[in-house]
């Protein structure tokens, strides 16, 4: 993966107007955002604000009731996950991602099921991923669900870099961990994204944002009330409120 030069970048992802529905229940309200190649950005709100339903959307786990997806220069609206997930699009759910009962490896062995023909990729993709993670390469034969909260989220970052993708979506990066370790898996965040890979966080923390990303969205009750630097958002009391305290 090879970082842009020349301060050039392009938009990978582009979300126009997205309303989604939860049967009668309205969640996305013409929720428009575009990721350039290379970047980092933040998509900020409170619980229930919209956040995790739209990356669901983007990701191909929801379809949408109007609106558009784009990535690549291609319309993905509505795809099956599992095709954009091969396509460079992969996804980090919140909270459990990987299978507690198998072992590290087993648990990269399966994500890989997709390219297992092709040995020398895989082969190539985990040295990859226990060079980016020691931690698990020392743990590679204990069951995951052995692994602390902090090594089983990086497990479940490892299991999208062996899909090699373009963007990687992040839902909650710090959901349930202590602050040493959210801080190792920023450090590592920061590194793929150092190296050329766009990432998309979900998060809570706006300090987490800040320090991630340079841009982001801030989601309340469905629609986008802020688009642009997280350190302009920093200075927008009443949002950051929102974010810190969940006050509306």
């Amino acid at each position: 993966m090879v970082p842009l030069s020349g301060g050039a970048s392009l938009d990978l992802l582009q979300v126009d107007n997205i309303n989604f529905a939860y049967g009668q229940l309205q969640v996305l309200f013409d929720a428009s955002l575009s990721v350039r190649q290379g970047e980092a950005l933040a998509l900020l709100g409170t619980n229930g604000a919209g956040k995790s339903t739209l990356l669901r959307v983007i990701c191909g786990l929801e379809s949408p009731t109007s609106g558009h997806v784009m990535f690549g220069g291609r319309d993905i609206t509505g795809a099956p996950a599992e095709r954009l997930a091969g396509q460079g699009l992969a996804l980090i759910c919140g909270g459990k991602a990987v299978f507690t009962d198998m072992t590290v490896e087993e648990n990269l062995q399966m994500q890989a099921l997709g390219i297992r023909r092709q040995r020398s990729l895989v082969r190539e993709r985990m040295d990859r991923v226990f060079t980016t993670f020691p931690r698990l390469a020392e743990r590679r034969s204990q069951p995951a669900g052995k692994l602390s909260g902090g090594e089983q989220q990086q497990l479940a970052v490892a299991k999208a870099l062996l899909l090699d993708p373009q963007l990687l979506c992040i839902d909650e990066l710090s959901l349930g961990l202590a602050p040493v370790v959210v801080g190792e898996l920023m450090e590592i965040v920061r590194k793929l994204n150092r190296e050329g890979l766009t990432v998309v966080v979900v998060e809570q923390s706006l300090n987490i944002a800040a320090e991630l990303c340079d841009r982001a969205i801030f989601l309340e009750k469905g629609e986008v009330r802020f688009e642009g630097r997280t350190a302009d958002l920093l200075e927008q009391d009443d949002i950051a409120r929102a974010v810190f305290f969940g006050a509306s």
